[in-house]
């Protein structure tokens, strides 16, 4: 009983390291690809799961730009701005129609059209931080999507705020809305269709690509939908005349490696299973666990309808030999990789995702290997039972016999006693006669 329990602890052990191989094959459908570029110095780029091999001729006209403004000068980062009164300035990021001057601003007819996906953030300015550090330091912590600084021109009021919006693109342009203390909506409201006391330094702007001499725009320097799974990361310009070359190769080895983990473990399992229940074995024609094997063969060599030309292992060229194993021959299967990923990862999805369910079913607890483990240590139990009965009865009897030796010890004690007064009185008498 206790081989078998070893000989069931191997086989479990073994549909684990299945389960495991059957898992990564289950996950191996997203398949790393790679994308490499010309010049890395203009764009670098990264392939997805998704992502198609072929080769791309990429031009970078123009990166994508936030706005950046900037207010008049103040003598001192430290001195009061106003009376202190409490003032509001509201940051609403949208996009602006119309083209600026060569002084940054921009003259009428301009409209401002407000960006629906971000919400207005309002900044309070009070006589606590009334000064041009304080409400440098107070937009900042608003989170209201820009960063401000201070810059000193040095001139006779060189200390000038700086607003910078965080995100680039011609819909993350900036208006300031000023209520409350007059000086300082003086110094910062900025209306691109209104008042301006802000200048604009830097006008925002979206990236200007074109991919196979196909135009496009992108309000970020990461472009991720102009190329099916993958991602580009603008840099820099592109030189005149000279395009940057984006080569995607798609990697397969993710799942021509989990094919080959999972023949290497079901080969493990099945050697484990046979040497288990081989003639002389100590579980010779155990049929719940040759049931195992059978249950797991029938999956790996059934048909799974996914959808695509591939269906069976087989035709991934992973095939059963006459003694149960399992081969793969790995060219057929990069071959259909090749011809038809999505219907190979899906097959192997499958496939894994079915033996990952099966195992589960066959080493939890009230799987048909637990309750054989259980059925052996209830035999094994039963005969320590039955082991301690017989050591209590041997103990009875040892404790009757060592009575009995007691008492028959004392009778020959006794008895040799008796002869011993026989013997003197025989003698006694031999010497009266002969006297």
């Amino acid at each position: 009983y206790q081989s078998k329990l070893s000989s069931l602890g191997s086989i479990s052990g073994a549909l684990s390291s299945l389960q495991v191989a059957a898992k990564a094959l289950a996950s191996a459908s997203a398949v790393n690809n790679s994308a490499s570029v010309s010049d890395g110095s203009v764009l670098t780029a990264t392939a997805g799961s998704q992502a198609q091999a072929g080769k791309y001729s990429v031009t970078v006209n123009k990166l994508a730009q936030p706005q950046k403004l900037l207010a008049a000068g103040v003598a001192s980062t430290s001195s009061a701005i106003g009376s202190g009164s409490d003032t509001t300035l509201t940051f609403t990021f949208g996009t602006i129609t119309g083209a600026p001057d060569g002084a940054g601003s921009y003259p009428s007819p301009t409209t401002f059209a407000a960006n629906a996906a971000k919400t207005p953030v309002a900044v309070i300015i009070t006589s606590s931080n009334n000064t041009l550090a304080g409400i440098r330091d107070a937009i900042n912590a608003a989170g209201a999507g820009v960063t401000a600084g201070i810059i000193n021109d040095g001139g006779t009021s060189p200390y000038r705020l700086t607003i910078t919006s965080n995100d680039t693109g011609l819909a993350s342009s900036l208006k300031i809305s000023s209520s409350g203390e007059s000086a300082i909506g003086d110094l910062l409201a900025y209306d691109p269709a209104g008042t301006q006391k802000l200048g604009q330094t830097q006008a925002a702007r979206n990236a200007d690509i074109s991919i196979d001499g196909v135009a496009i725009t992108s309000a970020s320097n990461t472009v991720t939908s102009a190329i099916q799974g993958v991602t580009l990361n603008l840099v820099n310009e592109t030189a005149v005349n000279t395009p940057v070359s984006v080569t995607v190769q798609r990697d397969t080895s993710g799942i021509t490696a989990s094919l080959s983990g999972l023949v290497k473990a079901y080969n493990a399992a099945n050697s484990s299973i046979s040497s288990a229940t081989a003639k002389g074995a100590v579980m010779q024609g155990a049929s719940a666990v040759l049931g195992l094997q059978r249950q797991v063969s029938t999956i790996l060599g059934s048909a799974q309808q996914t959808g695509g030309a591939y269906t069976t292992l087989s035709s991934l060229g992973i095939s059963f030999q006459k003694n149960g194993t399992l081969t793969f021959d790995t060219a057929k299967a990069s071959s259909a990789l090749n011809a038809d990923f999505t219907g190979v990862a899906a097959l192997t999805a499958a496939i894994g995702k079915a033996i990952d369910s099966a195992a589960t079913n066959i080493l939890g607890s009230s799987g048909p290997i637990s309750s054989q483990k259980d059925g052996i240590n209830r035999s094994i139990k039963d005969i320590g039972s039955r082991r301690t009965n017989l050591q209590h009865r041997l103990e009875l009897v040892q404790q009757r016999y060592q009575k009995q030796f007691g008492a028959l010890d004392s009778l020959l004690s006794s008895m040799n006693q008796t002869s011993t007064f026989l013997t003197s009185q025989l003698d006694s008498i031999t010497n009266m006669l002969k006297k």
